[in-house]
């Protein structure tokens, strides 16, 4: 490991619960992080996913 970044653990039973839940809930999910994460991110790194986002990197 490069020392950046931290390391995780997912169990089995967490890996099943999430194959269970409908896609709509995942979709929820990942609709409320993406919010959570724009909401707090710095401008530089909003600048970078954007461009990430139209293809210029």
């Amino acid at each position: 490991m490069t020392g950046k970044g931290f390391p995780y653990a997912v169990t089995e039973e967490s890996l099943r619960k999430w194959m269970r839940m409908p896609a709509k809930m995942k979709l929820e999910w990942l609709e409320e992080i993406n919010e959570f994460i724009w909401g707090y991110a710095p401008e530089k790194n909003k600048k970078i996913m954007a461009r990430f986002r139209k293809g210029d990197i």
